[in-house]
């Protein structure tokens, strides 16, 4: 993806957002904060909490009607049970451990999330994929992991950056010698798009060393409740109307000075608000569709053009007229390592609830829910007619939807040869904003992790 250029109609851009910014909220309320967050994801949230536990204001802007970002779960109607349908579990380390003590909740360790003996069939026909098992990886990735400590906890990456990192992961495989490898690899279920297409570097970036100790070793960690979003419901009951929910920030202007601040007009359900703040955390998907409004400088934009998210969804959905006693995973069928045909759905899991099953589909562009639900019954009424025991006759029925793109958004070989990541981390502080988020790393601890680093340096700014 070849990066956008605004030269000189740069100045005239950011001059018409800035006038933008005062028509639209002249008049309205004002909000004077240290801190404007915008994201109430992972890294928000935490951000948010734990600023303020270390006495600083802060607003957070979050466009959904609630906090949680990637971590959703469906409360059944009729017993309560929790169904969580994104995040799946919390990776036990002190990080995670402190962020729940400050919201004041009990956790245990616990155990990878209960499934049901699988069923793999290609989605596209219904046909089984027989004598198909996924092994956990092995010593030989192991060992290919360790090569690359520099990917395990973010991507500040050497210079020159490895080049066998910048092949795809089939021709990693192929070149380093580690095809046994392969399903272990590809089995992943939390990747958006085409696997085989996805940079080595991008591989070990998700599938590190924090990924394999919760699924081999079970350091995990659960609330007693089992409600994996609870973090984020009781972090909204403590910052209370410090959290602008189902709203969005329309323009901003951002100072080069420390003493300009950050100047935002949102609009809310309650009308529009002006936000002013010493300090802005950006902490949803930095793509340049979410950073538009803030008057990005020509710096800014051809950096955060060079990226692009990966298209992911997940739901809920009951009376799929397969039998309850297993979970369907999608494999293909003449596809190499039964890889899985995208866009497709990626299998559906049974949950707590008999005949309730979460399931996550993938894709290579954006789609809407009512396109995810279409193609998601299309596929369950194929499987009906070749799974034994299924009723031909059940018609699905979809409970929850949650859109999770762009996930983990991604820049291109080329890009990553010529230093994106670290004009990345020449943007920390830049007119006073900084990023934190899912660029980066993936797995909640993780993004707590690195937003934990990020803190003090916010904080230092404040006081310039």
């Amino acid at each position: 993806m070849k990066p956008i250029k605004w030269g000189s109609s740069f100045s005239f851009v950011a001059s018409v957002l800035a006038r933008d910014v005062h028509g639209r909220c002249q008049g309205a309320e004002v909000i004077t904060r240290d801190i404007a967050i915008v994201g109430g994801g992972a890294t928000g949230t935490y951000a948010a909490i734990n600023l303020k536990d270390q006495g600083k204001s802060i607003v957070v802007i979050e466009k959904h009607g609630a906090l949680g970002g990637h971590a959703s779960t469906y409360h059944d109607p009729a017993t309560g049970t929790p169904i969580n349908y994104g995040v799946q579990l919390y990776y036990d380390d002190q990080i995670g451990r402190s962020f729940f003590a400050l919201l004041n909740i009990t956790v245990s360790r616990g155990t990878f999330p209960d499934s049901k003996t699988p069923l793999y069939i290609d989605f596209t026909d219904g046909s089984p994929v027989l004598n198909y098992s996924i092994p956990p990886p092995g010593e030989d990735y192991f060992q290919a992991l360790h090569k690359y400590p520099y990917l395990e906890n973010g991507l500040e990456l050497p210079d020159p950056v490895p080049e066998e990192l910048l092949l795809t992961w089939a021709e990693y495989l192929e070149q380093f010698n580690l095809t046994d490898e392969a399903i272990a690899t590809y089995s992943r279920p939390a990747v958006s798009g085409d696997i085989t297409k996805i940079l080595a570097l991008y591989v070990f970036n998700n599938l590190n060393t924090v990924m394999l100790e919760e699924e081999l070793e079970g350091k995990i960690i659960v609330n007693s409740n089992s409600d994996l979003a609870e973090p984020y419901s009781k972090a909204l009951a403590e910052l209370g109307s410090d959290v602008l929910l189902n709203s969005v920030v329309t323009g901003g202007q951002r100072g080069s000075k420390p003493t300009d601040g950050v100047r935002l007009c949102v609009s809310t359900p309650r009308g529009n608000k002006r936000v002013i703040a010493k300090q802005l955390v950006f902490s949803a998907p930095p793509v340049l569709e979410n950073l538009k409004p803030f008057g990005l400088d020509e710096r800014e934009t051809n950096i955060i053009s060079q990226f692009e998210g990966g298209c992911y969804y997940t739901g809920v959905v009951t009376n799929l007229g397969l039998p309850t006693n297993y979970s369907y995973v999608n494999r293909g069928q003449q596809t190499e390592s039964h890889i899985a045909s995208v866009p497709g759905v990626v299998m559906f899991n049974p949950t707590k609830v008999e005949g309730t099953y979460y399931y996550w589909y993938t894709s290579l562009s954006d789609l809407t829910k009512n396109q995810v639900e279409t193609d998601t019954r299309d596929t369950l009424k194929r499987l009906q007619k070749t799974v034994t025991g299924a009723d031909v006759n059940a018609e699905p029925i979809f409970m929850a939807f949650k859109s999770h793109t762009p996930l983990h958004p991604t820049a291109s070989a080329d890009a990553i040869r010529k230093g994106i990541y670290r004009d990345v981390y020449s943007l920390q502080g830049y007119r006073n904003t900084w990023y934190t988020g899912s660029l980066l790393v993936t797995g909640s601890s993780q993004l707590w992790n690195i937003t934990s680093q990020l803190l003090p340096r916010i904080i230092a700014a404040l006081e310039r």
